[in-house]
């Protein structure tokens, strides 16, 4: 999601930050099996590609200010002024010790620049035993979104909340596909029906 969410700004011109915890040829290996080229974009200077350190959770404990990391990862951005920004996943701000609300408002307000749309992920579930930490950044989110796998093949996408209109359905199924990314299942379950001629 997070790749097909960059992809689609890269696609309108617009400059995008990707800061993830994969190493870079694991994220551009992942992104061209779904069909997306990042390669040039990043030759380009329209995308920037930055990686989480590997004892960035320590660095963040010993921070004199937390805040002080958000402020780093804010003129780093800055400089490349992106149009959209993904941070797969922000879960390393809201880990370790406290003071995670203050670490989390700042990530917000950094995240809440005027023209800039943002996609964060995070791998647990909010539902169960909610974090009253995260709250500075699920109340200021457009949409809260919960991926779930439903069988080797098909994901789910549900809407948990919005603060814009939100569509019809709050639930939509898809499978990811090599070569094409993002599909919605109701288009496999008619490939699958479909009888090819040998």
């Amino acid at each position: 999601m997070a790749l097909e969410f960059a992809d689609a700004g890269l696609r309108r011109g617009e400059p995008v930050a990707m800061l993830v915890h994969s190493r870079a040829d694991d994220t551009l290996s992942h992104a061209r099996f779904i069909g997306v080229e990042l390669r040039k974009p990043i030759r380009d200077g329209r995308l920037m590609l930055l990686r989480f350190r590997s004892d960035f959770l320590q660095r963040l404990s010993h921070a004199a200010a937390r805040d002080d990391v958000i402020t780093d990862l804010e003129r780093l951005v800055s400089a490349h002024r992106p149009a959209r920004i993904v941070i797969d996943t922000f879960s390393p701000f809201v880990s370790g010790a406290p003071p995670v609300v203050s670490t989390t408002t700042a990530l917000a307000q950094l995240l809440e620049r005027p023209g800039t749309a943002t996609l964060l992920t995070f791998p647990e579930e909010l539902a169960e035993g909610y974090d009253r930490s995260l709250e500075p950044i699920v109340h200021r989110a457009s949409a809260v979104i919960r991926l779930v796998r439903e069988d080797a093949d098909v994901r789910r996408a549900d809407l948990l909340s919005a603060r814009v209109s939100s569509p019809d359905v709050a639930t939509k199924r898809f499978v990811i596909r090599e070569g094409r990314g993002v599909v919605p299942e109701h288009a496999v379950r008619a490939e699958r029906l479909t009888l090819r001629a040998p």
